[in-house]
């Protein structure tokens, strides 16, 4: 059996003991394994919110940096996350880190596109609904 697999049924056994570990613990260490993490899709669509929002105010003048604040914030936050909380590989959580950064860095907001649907769906957000209106 391999380090990730006893990670893994570690993870189910801790989740399935404390039962309900509340928002914050699922956003960190959900049941089921994902692509990303949900805290790392919080991460992702609120820092393209923000940064969009930003961008709107400063008339589009502020673009070059936005993208590169954007795509350092992004990747950052989502490397740290999914090497310490998701335990991933250090090659696997820089992979997630740069498409996070790219994501990120694009100069319109995602939400509401393909783009943003995909971010929902490998992060289980789309579940979110649902774990909140079981607690």
């Amino acid at each position: 059996m391999t380090e990730r697999e006893n990670h893994d049924r570690e993870r189910t056994k801790q989740a399935q003991s404390s039962g309900s570990t509340g928002l914050f613990g699922w956003l960190f260490r959900p049941k089921e394994r994902r692509f990303l993490l949900p805290a790392t899709g919080v991460w992702i669509l609120t820092l393209d919110w923000l940064l969009f929002a930003s961008n709107i105010l400063s008339a589009w003048l502020a673009t070059p940096a936005v993208m590169v604040v954007g795509f350092l914030l992004g990747s950052a936050g989502t490397f740290l996350a999914q090497r310490r909380a998701a335990r991933d590989a250090a090659w696997l959580a820089a992979l997630k880190a740069i498409l996070a950064g790219i994501v990120v860095g694009v100069p319109w907001a995602i939400g509401g596109t393909l783009l943003g649907g995909w971010i929902l769906l490998s992060s289980g957000l789309i579940d979110a609904r649902k774990r909140i209106a079981d607690r």
